[in-house]
């Protein structure tokens, strides 16, 4: 039988392997990533300063720029140090733990979004009845939660799929650890894995948006059912040239 070698560390393609085009994509990444993480890091920030800003959206706001924050970092630092560098491999190990933070901070940023439009649903459908449900204690669970169902939710597949033998080629056509290209240099059969992982991702979109376009309808359906006088009224307040026939 022919000798098969376990791969130790895998070889991202990355964008090009021009030296001068390296060098360019990671001046204007490096500057996409500090603005970002400036930018979320000045949401935070004025969130949590403003006293007048203590409210579960903003709350839920604030964690959703720590999610992308989290999920800008999972694989943009590599990408630069490979392209600074020109060293495009990466370890087993690091690998697995770039996707398992990418897939995890992606999948809680499906949950919090879900979560926020909850929020907004709660807030303009039921407002009498808002603060005694979007209570701290509740808004922090749902935080928590969305953590939790993304952390569950890659866990075990990406357990599974770095369990598989990699015994042949270890090039990654890709700037970072993705697992649909991690499938495809297993030597073995993928079939139930790539079956599960398609299941798993399509139940997280799905059943977040499912929650996110329920509410922002049932807001809608409310916001259309305010009588028209209301707006007549704000116009005769607000422009004294209008004028009934």
């Amino acid at each position: 039988m022919e000798n098969q070698t376990a791969v130790t560390e895998f070889i991202l393609l990355g964008f090009t392997d021009v030296r001068w085009l390296q060098i360019l994509l990671f001046i204007l990444l490096l500057i996409t990533y500090v603005l970002t993480i400036a930018g979320n890091a000045l949401i935070i920030s004025i969130t949590l300063v403003n006293q007048r800003l203590q409210m579960p959206m903003y709350f839920f706001l604030r964690n959703f720029s720590v999610l992308e924050i989290g999920f800008t970092s999972a694989s943009i630092p590599k990408v630069l140090f490979n392209l600074a560098s020109g060293h495009q491999s990466i370890s087993v190990a690091g690998c697995f733990a770039q996707c398992l933070f990418y897939l995890t901070v992606g999948t809680a940023e499906f949950c919090l979004l879900a979560a926020m439009s909850f929020d907004r649903y709660v807030a303009i459908c039921n407002p009498l009845h808002y603060t005694s449900i979007m209570t701290s204690h509740f808004c922090n669970w749902l935080v928590l939660a969305s953590w939790l169902i993304g952390f569950g939710y890659v866990l075990v597949p990406l357990v599974l799929l770095f369990r598989l033998p990699f015994c042949g080629p270890n090039i990654i056509n890709h700037f970072f650890c993705d697992s649909a290209a991690l499938l495809k240099l297993a030597c073995t059969d993928t079939h139930l894995l790539r079956l599960l992982s398609f299941l798993l991702a399509t139940g997280s979109i799905l059943g977040t948006l499912a929650i996110t376009v329920f509410s922002y309808f049932k807001i809608i359906s409310v916001v259309m059912r305010i009588p028209s006088i209301i707006g007549q009224n704000n116009v005769h307040l607000y422009n004294p040239w209008y004028s009934t026939s």
